[in-house]
């Protein structure tokens, strides 16, 4: 006669103790990062109020609606991580916490870059770009978007360090920080390159309504490239930010006595998946900001 197999019974870990080389609470830090990734949430979508609800100056519609297509994802992301982060701030499994913490992290890192990259479009929507303001914009872009890519290096280093109990593979860690600094370089690359030149203007006739053979590299620089490339790094953040949230909430669902010990070929690619797929997220988002 067969017999189910009764689970292990369950003792809390709520990453007080300290044990195996957890060094950080995800747990205790979880209310406070659901609040902020909130406030955010709730600041993007005063924006998108604000560009659906606001009269665009003449001409000025194209930019507007990358503004949209950039802060839509935005805000369900940041919304999702909010979510993600509360779930945590009630867990009693230490390692299970860590882990929807990983995920919620990466999906706050990529967003808030997203994020800046769409008020770089506001100021071309709005013609504020007579003193600079677009040039300043991309260097803070610059700035924030190496910072994003550190600090999902450093969580993804953490991560395998206390799952594993500080046993990570040396390799393993190499893989982290060459990842990491790969993509901080096509960050820099993708950012400093310039446009390419505009092909040769159409057939007058075939012009776009109200553009001017004159006016031509501008739209085609706009209105083709790169509105082009925000709506790549739209479908990005969308799916990568859809990805990490489902990644996320099937983490919860998985019974405690799964997760002592965790594999690590499990770790390791977990690892991988909250840098790199983030870090696509912010290498397209730079990739799509507005030049001067």
């Amino acid at each position: 006669m067969n017999s189910l197999v009764k689970p292990p019974d369950f003792t809390p870990d709520t990453c007080d103790s300290g044990t195996g080389g957890i060094d950080w609470s995800s747990i205790a830090s979880a209310e406070s990062m659901s609040s902020f990734c909130g406030i955010m949430a709730g600041f993007v979508f005063a924006g998108l109020i604000t560009v659906i609800g606001q009269k665009n100056p003449t001409g000025r519609d194209g930019h507007a609606s990358r503004v949209l297509k950039l802060l839509l994802p935005c805000f369900i992301g940041l919304a999702t991580a909010s979510y993600l982060y509360a779930l945590i701030s009630g867990e009693l499994l230490c390692t299970r916490a860590i882990t929807e913490q990983l995920f919620a992290g990466a999906i706050l890192a990529a967003d808030a870059l997203v994020v800046i990259a769409a008020l770089a479009w506001l100021l071309p929507t709005y013609d504020r770009n007579k003193h600079g303001e677009v040039r300043f914009f991309r260097g803070l872009a610059q700035f924030a978007a190496q910072f994003s890519m550190l600090m999902l290096i450093v969580a993804s280093d953490g991560f395998i360090n206390s799952v594993l109990h500080r046993r990570a593979a040396g390799w393993a860690t190499a893989l982290v920080w060459a990842s990491g600094v790969l993509l901080m370089a096509a960050v820099f690359f993708l950012w400093r390159k310039p446009l390419p030149a505009a092909p040769a203007p159409p057939d007058p006739s075939e012009l776009p309504e109200g553009v001017t053979e004159a006016g031509w590299p501008a739209h085609w620089r706009d209105e083709v490239l790169l509105n082009r490339r925000v709506g790549v790094a739209s479908r990005t953040a969308v799916a990568v930010g859809g990805l990490l949230a489902v990644a996320g909430g099937c983490v919860v669902g998985i019974t405690y006595n799964h997760w002592s010990p965790m594999s690590p070929w499990l770790a390791y690619t977990l690892t991988e998946a909250a840098l790199v797929l983030p870090g696509l997220v912010i290498v397209t988002a730079v990739w799509a900001l507005p030049r001067d």
